[in-house]
């Protein structure tokens, strides 16, 4: 057996019969868009995500102000290859590409806020608190759409 079949067939993975579902009735060219990564993206200054070996778990979150150059971004992540990540910051964290599309019209606007957790999280129970977070965060900002980036 390889080694990802054994790593999926043992896999914690979450089941969840009722989750509610919501129409999505607006144009995108009258919404607000938030970007929610999975790429442990975090701001130089801002405290890294706790993850100094491949073992570590780090349930939090950190907020991305929409104006951070991407310059100014970091990764803590160890659980897969930062190698074009590093080159190009948007195939984890599309803001630019955001931006732009808010430029073209095809998005109303970006949230003024954008989110990053890291995608590693085996036994999500803590996960849970920071999503509802991250959900009245989006809610109080007024933003209609929730990218969500998996890594």
């Amino acid at each position: 057996m390889s080694r990802f079949k054994e790593f999926v067939d043992s896999f914690p993975w979450v089941e969840a019969a009722d989750i509610p579902w919501t129409p999505f009735n607006r144009r995108l060219s009258d919404s607000k868009t938030a970007i929610i990564s999975t790429g442990g993206i975090y701001v130089h200054g801002d405290e890294p995500f706790a993850i100094a070996n491949r073992e570590d778990v780090d349930e939090s979150y950190r907020e991305i102000p929409v104006n951070t150059p991407t310059s100014q971004l970091r990764l803590a992540h160890e659980h897969y290859n930062k190698e074009y990540a590093e080159q190009d910051i948007n195939s984890v964290f599309p803001a630019q590409r955001t931006e732009q599309l808010v430029q073209e019209g095809f998005l109303a606007a970006a949230s003024e806020i954008h989110f990053s957790i890291t995608g590693y999280i085996p036994q999500p129970r803590q996960l849970y608190d920071s999503g509802k977070e991250i959900g009245r965060k989006l809610k109080d900002m007024e933003g209609d759409i929730a990218l969500i980036v998996p890594v």
